[in-house]
C-alpha cells in the first residue's frame, strides 16, 4: 500500500473535518449570537412599549366614545327635566342625571389613567428607539465578521476539496476502498503517524514487541497499530 499517499489523503480529510468543526466554535458566531439575542430582546421591549401605548390609546378612545354617549343621554334628560312638572318624575330624571354624572366622572378618571399610561409608554419607547441604532450597528458588525470568518473557512475547505481528487488518485481502487472503510470504522481517522513508539491515532505507546511487529511488516504493506488497529505510517 502507498503509505505516503494514504497519509496525504488522511491529512486532507482531517483538515476538512477540522474546518467543519471550527464553524460552530467560531468566536465570531458567539459574538453574533449574543448581538442577535440583545437585539431581539430590545425589540421585544419596543413591542411591549408600543403595546402599552396602543392599549392606552384604545382605552382613551373607548372612554371618549362612552363619554359622548353619556353626554348625549344627559342632554336629552336635562331637556326632559325642563318640561316635567310632576315632582316625582323630576326627581327620577335628576337621579338618572346624577348617575350619568357619576359614570362620566369614572370615565374621566379612566381616561386620565390611560393618558398617564400612554405618556409613560411613549417615554419608554423614545428611550428604547434611541438605543436601537447602536444595537443594530453591533448586530450588523458581528454579522459582517461572521460572514468574513465563514468565507475564510469556505475558501480553506474549497482548497482542500480541490486537492483531494489528486491525492485519492495516488491510491489504487482497493487501497482507496480500504481507506474509506477504515475511516468509517475509526470515526474519520484511518491513518496515524508513528512517532517514536507512539501511535498518534490512539496516543498510546507501543511495547518493544509491538514495535518489532510493526517493523516486520513487509515494505509493500502498511502496518496496523496493535493498540487501535489504525494504519500506521512511519
Amino acid at each position: 500500500m502507498n503509505a505516503a499517499a494514504l497519509l496525504n489523503l488522511q491529512e486532507i480529510d482531517t483538515a476538512l473535518t477540522a474546518v467543519n468543526n471550527r464553524r460552530p466554535r467560531l468566536p465570531e458566531l458567539a459574538a453574533h449570537q449574543t448581538a442577535a439575542v440583545a437585539l431581539a430582546g430590545h425589540q421585544a421591549k419596543i413591542d411591549e412599549a408600543q403595546a402599552v401605548i396602543d392599549a392606552a390609546q384604545a382605552a382613551i378612545e373607548a372612554a371618549e366614545h362612552a363619554a359622548d354617549d353619556i353626554t348625549a343621554k344627559r342632554t336629552r334628560l336635562e331637556g326632559q327635566l325642563k318640561t316635567i312638572i310632576a315632582p316625582r318624575e323630576a326627581e327620577a330624571l335628576m337621579h338618572q342625571i346624577e348617575t350619568l354624572n357619576q359614570q362620566r366622572g369614572e370615565l374621566d378618571d379612566q381616561e386620565l389613567a390611560a393618558l398617564d399610561q400612554q405618556a409613560a409608554g411613549e417615554a419608554t419607547l423614545a428611550v428604547l428607539l434611541a438605543e436601537l441604532p447602536a444595537l443594530e450597528a453591533v448586530f450588523a458588525a458581528t454579522d459582517a465578521e461572521l460572514q468574513r470568518a465563514n468565507a475564510e473557512l469556505d475558501a480553506e475547505a474549497a482548497s482542500l476539496h480541490e486537492r483531494r481528487p489528486a491525492a485519492a488518485a495516488e491510491l489504487t481502487e482497493s487501497e482507496l476502498a480500504a481507506f474509506e472503510r477504515a475511516k468509517l470504522h475509526f470515526a474519520g481517522v484511518a491513518i496515524a503517524r508513528l512517532e517514536g513508539h507512539r501511535c498518534h491515532g490512539c496516543h498510546l505507546d507501543l511495547s518493544p514487541a509491538e514495535m518489532d511487529q510493526v517493523k516486520a511488516t513487509p515494505a509493500d504493506s502498511v502496518p496496523e497499530c496493535p493498540q487501535c488497529g489504525r494504519y500506521l505510517v512511519r
